[in-house]
């Protein structure tokens, strides 16, 4: 399997996907992987083991999948709205998918 690439936020895109835009700001820049099947999902490959924050979905697919658990997210920035605005890694979420 090759290795996932990640990808860099890219504010330019919001018009095309503010959900996943507005998610990434909420997990403090946690970006998506993308794979090579082009399916994509929120992960933080900076710690060991990998802390995922979203399923694996087409982008279209998380957009709407991000779009419809967005309170789930701002729920999680609250409850760790000091870690993630400190810069520390972004505590891991309960996975409800």
């Amino acid at each position: 399997m090759t290795d996932p690439v990640i990808h860099q936020f890219m504010p330019g895109k919001s018009k095309e996907t503010p959900a996943i835009t507005e998610v990434e700001l909420l997990l403090g820049g946690i970006p998506q992987v993308m794979f090579p099947d082009g399916t994509q999902q929120f992960a933080d490959q900076d710690v060991e083991p990998m802390v995922v924050y979203s399923p694996r979905l087409s982008e279209i697919e998380l957009e709407a999948f991000c779009r419809e658990n967005i309170d789930r997210y701002k729920q999680h920035y609250m409850t760790h709205k000091q870690a993630i605005d400190s810069g520390d890694n972004t505590p891991a979420i309960e996975s409800f998918w």
